[in-house]
């Protein structure tokens, strides 16, 4: 089984709890290591900066109690190193990994501030970057394995608004496909998943925010992005995390490279 640590603040965090909680006997809780929640919440205690609010640190010890893998919410070197060691210590080796954190900010060329900007790719591509420095050496070790990144549409179209997101998440795109090429004798695959609206706190809170600056009601705002999807809604944590599932398993041993769309079919138009 792949002992998977997942990278994300805690808002991303919730599609691994959602899909935790989908089933409490199904398909997560029998394919997902199952380890006591007690013995991975001292794991996350350790691993986790001090600085992390206490939403973040529940998030955490509630995936761990529902039997997911190592949760990670400190970004630093540091964090990302402990984690791994963690991983590596409880279970005995790594398979795979999920490169999972991320923000977003409304901003274009002509507005950003160099503090965003960086802030932005410091979260977005050096936090993956960091996070995959420290997989993968222990994933080679371990004989191969899947590394998932969490990318977005918007590798595959631009959106307003959204300059130093797109950019960030173009990156993470590339990103995917050299890993590939360079890990691919060390027998490890690599695949980004490239999800579209998905409703999560963070999208939540970016429609509050819009809402609040444009005197309107969330309700109208999530009507409008509801109807950009051929079924006439976003989509759900669950269905991003099944998608995850795949690439990080055996099961997807013949991808490697690709990108994969859980956009609800907004980018074919």
């Amino acid at each position: 089984q792949a002992r998977v640590p997942v990278r994300g603040g805690s808002q991303l965090q919730q599609q691994a709890e959602n899909a935790l909680q989908m089933d409490k006997t199904g398909p997560y809780r029998q394919r997902l290591t199952r380890v006591r929640g007690e013995s991975l919440e001292k794991l996350f205690t350790d691993s986790l900066n001090q600085n992390q609010t206490p939403e973040q640190h529940g998030v955490a010890n509630r995936v761990a109690a529902l039997g997911a893998g190592v949760p990670l919410t400190d970004p630093s070197a540091d964090g990302i190193r402990r984690a791994v060691e963690a991983t590596v210590a409880r279970f005995g080796s790594l398979n795979s990994v999920f490169a999972n954190a991320g923000i977003h900010r409304c901003n274009t060329i002509l507005d950003i501030a160099d503090e965003e900007l960086d802030l932005m790719i410091q979260t977005n591509i050096y936090g993956t970057v960091n996070t995959l420095r420290e997989a993968i050496p222990p994933i080679i070790e371990a004989g191969g394995g899947s590394i998932v990144i969490n990318a977005s549409d918007q590798w595959f179209v631009g959106k307003p608004h959204s300059f130093a997101y797109g950019l960030t998440k173009g990156a993470l795109g590339q990103i995917t496909r050299s890993l590939a090429i360079d890990l691919g004798p060390q027998n490890i695959r690599v695949n980004a998943v490239c999800a579209g609206t998905i409703r999560t706190p963070l999208v939540d809170n970016l429609f509050v925010k819009f809402a609040e600056e444009n005197h309107c009601s969330v309700e109208e705002y999530w009507r409008k992005e509801n109807a950009l999807y051929m079924r006439g809604s976003a989509g759900r944590p669950e269905e991003v995390a099944e998608v995850v599932y795949f690439l990080a398993s055996d099961a997807s041993s013949f991808c490697t490279g690709s990108h994969y769309l859980v956009d609800g079919g907004l980018v074919a138009g």
